[in-house]
């Protein structure tokens, strides 16, 4: 399942040869916010699904450090649940592409986003849990 903020896209699989993608994880799931964050999964994807994965501890972190920290690691994607809209502009200005309003397991979301059928959101989230857009499909 993923929450309200997605567009699916037909099934086409992506060239990801050799890149980076992150995922900002709370208990082991994609972060519910992308300022409350345990840790950030980084997976190296290929065509063929994921390559290695490394885990990005940010308990000594601020969320503000978090961009250029993934950003000199090489990561190209961020998969993430809900993201303030200065987070985006962050990410943003390393080249990073954002994907939020995601639910559910970092497993899912990288098999989704491989498989083509994620793409970045034109809106900004505005910052606030109770706000829905309301519209377009959800991920199954």
């Amino acid at each position: 399942m993923a929450s309200f903020c997605l567009v699916l896209m037909a099934e086409t699989k992506k060239r990801v040869s050799g890149m980076k993608v992150a995922v900002p994880r709370y208990g082991g799931r994609i972060a519910p916010r992308f300022g409350f964050v345990e840790d950030v999964l980084i997976a190296e994807v290929d065509e063929d699904g994921v390559r290695s994965v490394e885990v990005l501890p940010a308990a000594r972190r601020t969320p503000w450090e978090i961009p250029g920290v993934l950003h000199r690691k090489g990561v190209r994607v961020v998969l993430t649940g809900g993201i303030h809209g200065q987070f985006q502009a962050l990410f943003h200005s390393f080249g990073i592409e954002v994907i939020w309003g995601l639910i559910g397991t970092p497993e899912e979301a990288l098999d989704a986003y491989l498989s083509g059928r994620l793409v970045a959101e034109t809106e900004r989230c505005l910052g606030r849990r109770r706000h829905r857009h309301g519209k377009g499909p959800r991920w199954e």
